[in-house]
């Protein structure tokens, strides 16, 4: 729980820098392709290896791997300060420079010598190295067309966000500001609220879509919004808030509720002259976070196009940010509907 977001985007603007080798789900990955690798060596040589030479190569290659990460997560901070390109460049250097120490060593220092008379340092050096910057190059390209294509998703995503929320902005606007009209001559105290409310939710609006902030920070912003929408609406609106049981330091995306919480209110609640009420419950379930939002069922005719978009818009971006950690399900009967938003428990950080 305590792990940062997976695969959390970069703040700089230009390129695409390599993945932090501390995390382990890379360093799995690692290890499956130098086993891979190694079986692949084996083969090569003389058909299927025998056992004792798998597992001594094997044991020579996983820490000579594991030897090249932690080499490249170490000086991490170091290449980060780097342009992109560079960055890249030099990881493959540090992977290849260690690889060399790695194998001297592993040469005069675990018996190797004695393994391999017919083979000189020189030569069992130089197997090492070309390997490891072969099968290095393979995997650096490998990563950085996925994070590649993941920026392209994640941008995609972003602008979809900015476009929801570029077509919801002009009428909550003008509605908010006909509500803090009227306010202004009978509840000064009420119109002031609602003014700093509305900039603060537009404030929040403006934030990067793929910037995680606290859950404390959205539940916020969530519940202005509804505030907003209470003072327009008036009694058609009735809320039932339970959110105490949500650990306020979780990390979560930016503007997850509020779409769903719009779609409650426009096509839920405003669809119906009598109005109604948006539950809000959120609980712990192990590592997880469960929120559950329930509305009215959109009356008969009203429409509804914009309520799926935001639906699959919020889906794309869950699945980016968390895989199959994460879902958004919904559900309904004869008079409800039903969202149900499930996250992974990780602690915010701002590092």
């Amino acid at each position: 729980m305590k792990n940062q977001l997976a695969n959390k985007p970069q703040s700089r603007s230009s390129g695409v820098y390599p993945p932090s080798f501390c995390d382990w789900r890379l360093l799995f990955a690692v290890a499956v392709m130098t086993e891979v690798s190694v079986v692949l060596i084996g083969m090569g040589e003389s058909g299927f290896p025998t056992w004792q030479w798998l597992g001594r190569a094997t044991v020579y290659a996983q820490w000579l791997a594991l030897f090249c990460a932690a080499g490249i997560c170490v000086s991490s901070a170091w290449t980060n300060r780097l342009s992109a390109r560079s960055a890249w460049v030099g990881n493959w250097i540090i992977a290849v420079l260690l690889s060399g120490a790695f194998s001297y060593a592993a040469w005069h220092g675990a018996g190797f010598v004695a393994s391999r008379p017919n083979e000189t340092t020189a030569m069992f050096v130089f197997k090492s190295v070309f390997s490891v910057a072969l099968i290095s190059v393979v995997f650096f390209r490998y990563l950085l067309i996925r994070r590649r294509w993941r920026s392209e998703l994640m941008a995609q995503s972003e602008a979809r966000v900015q476009a929801l929320q570029a077509r919801i902005r002009p009428h909550f606007l003008f509605n908010s500001l006909n509500t803090i009209a009227n306010l202004i001559p009978m509840d000064a105290a009420n119109a002031e609220a609602a003014i700093l409310d509305l900039a603060d939710i537009f404030r929040g609006s403006m934030r990067r879509a793929d910037q995680p902030i606290p859950l404390s920070e959205e539940l916020r912003l969530a519940r202005q919004y509804l505030d907003m929408e209470q003072r327009r609406l008036g009694e058609r609106l009735e809320l039932d808030w339970r959110v105490d049981e949500l650990p306020p330091g979780a990390s979560v995306l930016p503007l997850i509720l509020q779409p769903l919480l719009e779609n409650s209110v426009g096509h839920g609640v405003q669809s119906h002259p009598e109005g109604g009420k948006i539950a809000v419950y959120g609980r712990i379930e192990g590592d997880q976070i469960v929120i559950t939002i329930g509305n009215p069922v959109a009356a008969i005719g009203s429409e509804s196009s914009g309520h799926g978009m935001a639906l699959r818009n919020i889906r794309e971006r869950l699945q980016l940010a968390f895989g199959s950690r994460a879902s958004l399900l919904t559900s309904q009967d004869a008079d409800h509907f039903y969202t149900v938003l499930t996250l992974p428990y990780v602690e915010y950080s701002d590092y």
